[in-house]
């Protein structure tokens, strides 16, 4: 069973989802916003999981002083505090993997270990992500999902929100494109991974068309400690479309 908090953090409302019990995991979600999936769910059963809204998610007009990944890294460092998370294992998801990437580099000795999952950050020649700011959802679909057309793909990106979506689409597309439009990565962050002095696993969907599975492999190689595991039926998503192998990969690393 879930619990939901509506917290401040420096200054910005912070929509917080906790469940389970044992080692503190803490979830950065992608550009999508800050939504409870079945991979959330299944891996809450082997810990303690922490899953907050990154700054101006919930409210886009509220974005001042988030111009890009440093500025979401001093939150983080306050959200640490304010929830009491002792060295977490801190996973990110495509633009919260670029997040936890730049964490890391930065305050590894305030993790236990790092989890990045199909994440923006790096540029890789030859394999550039896809302008997700860009595509229509009929276009972007293809890119994220295994199967475009199935029902998963069309639950969570349909050709237009339904009225109570909208606004939370909205706000997340916007809060996203501020860290991450044109240019979905840091021209720094590659050199400075061997700082990253933490067991690190790079899982990825085998299928992601948004960031190609050679990002995967180049954090691999820069970071000091990673291990790679790619879910070959999965796209962008892995921990929605491959929930219960998401859940058993990350529960291995994480003991």
């Amino acid at each position: 069973m879930s619990e939901e908090l509506l917290r401040e953090i420096s200054t910005y409302a912070t929509h917080i989802t906790q469940a389970g019990s044992g080692r503190p995991v803490l979830w950065l979600h992608d550009s999508i916003g800050h939504r409870w999936t079945q991979g959330h769910e299944a891996l809450s059963l082997h810990c303690s999981l922490t899953a907050p809204s990154l700054p101006g998610f919930v409210d886009s007009a509220a974005l001042d002083g988030i111009d890009g990944p440093e500025d979401v890294v001093l939150w983080l460092l306050d959200l640490l505090d304010a929830l009491t998370l002792d060295r977490p294992v801190m996973l990110g998801c495509g633009l919260g993997g670029w997040m936890a990437a730049e964490f890391a580099v930065r305050y590894p000795e305030r993790l236990s270990r790092l989890v990045l999952v199909d994440a923006y950050g790096l540029q890789v020649n030859g394999a550039l992500p896809a302008d997700e700011f860009a595509l229509t959802p009929p276009m972007l679909r293809p890119l994220l999902f295994s199967d475009p057309e199935g029902p998963i793909a069309l639950e969570w990106l349909p050709n237009a929100p339904s009225p109570e979506r909208m606004e939370r689409t909205l706000h997340a597309r916007v809060a996203a494109a501020r860290l991450a439009w044109q240019f979905p990565y840091s021209t720094k962050l590659r050199g400075r991974l061997g700082r990253a002095r933490v067991p690190a696993l790079v899982l990825w969907g085998g299928r992601d068309g948004l960031v190609p599975v050679a990002h995967a492999y180049a954090y691999e190689k820069e970071l000091p400690t990673a291990q790679v595991v790619v879910i070959d039926g999965a796209g962008h998503y892995p921990y929605i479309e491959e929930p219960d192998r998401f859940a058993e990969e990350v529960a291995r690393f994480i003991g």
